[in-house]
């Protein structure tokens, strides 16, 4: 099988923060962050509290990189998701950024774009990486989060098809006309709305306020999954198997 040379973002300074700039966003918008659903759901089950919320955007770190990021939105997605929020107030995209080919978030890394993104290829997220966009995620290839733990948030998320086994965070929706597979049960994904074609979710409790899908798997049935994501029944490794078959297939394999 031969892939395309992949472009690793490019690295770039923490993205800065302002406590001023953070607090007045989170006063514009508390009233309604803490009542909606998205931040509710399962909130009790998780120990995610109005108060640590509260706690956390008044003492926001002055950048976010792949330390800081870690002691102020650890913990349950909800506090990640109400972050984007956040800061999707307090930073107001600006332009939009063009990346060609298949782009890669390097492991352990930590990206803030404040601006609407569109990637004219395949996106690509390693283990551990973080890539918050202020603005519009628009993917035309495939969107993939490896095997491990990543997080990839927008205020809308557009792919053509996708895989991960991290979180997928959309203050508005994401959209999918493809197949997306929603593997391990470790993480969710929260949006206010999910379209798209097939959705495989089944070892997720995912949080979307509304589902418009073709066909969505969400029974423990791993042949009837494997079927859905076009693989053999007796396939072992879901999400690794569909990872390289949407990669394989977007290098022409």
């Amino acid at each position: 099988m031969v892939h395309s040379s992949p472009t690793l973002l490019r690295p770039s300074a923490a993205f800065s923060l302002s406590a001023e700039q953070v607090g007045n966003a989170y006063a514009r918008v508390r009233a309604s962050l803490i009542g909606d659903e998205l931040f509710v759901r399962d909130a009790d089950m998780y120990d995610v509290a109005v108060d640590e919320l509260d706690r956390r955007m008044g003492q926001p770190p002055d950048r976010l990189d792949s330390e800081t990021s870690w002691d102020w939105l650890d913990g349950p997605d909800q506090y990640r998701w109400a972050a984007l929020r956040v800061l999707a107030e307090a930073y107001p995209p600006a332009d939009g950024q063009e990346l060609t080919g298949r782009t890669v978030v390097p492991e352990n890394t930590v990206h803030v774009i404040a601006a609407d993104v569109h990637v004219e290829g395949d996106l690509v997220l390693e283990e551990q990486a973080m890539l918050f966009v202020l603005g519009r995620l628009r993917v035309t290839g495939a969107l993939v989060g490896r095997a491990g733990y990543s997080v990839v948030a927008g205020r809308e998320i557009e792919c053509a098809d996708g895989a991960t086994a991290g979180e997928a965070l959309a203050l508005d929706s994401i959209r999918c006309p493809g197949t997306f597979y929603f593997g391990h049960n470790d993480c969710s994904a929260r949006a206010a709305s999910y379209e798209g074609g097939v959705l495989v979710d089944f070892e997720r409790d995912n949080a979307f306020g509304r589902v418009e899908v073709r066909q969505r798997v969400t029974d423990w049935d791993f042949p009837a999954a494997a079927r859905a994501l076009g693989l053999p029944d007796d396939e072992d490794d879901l999400l690794e198997a569909y990872t390289e078959k949407l990669l394989g297939e977007q290098d022409g394999a």
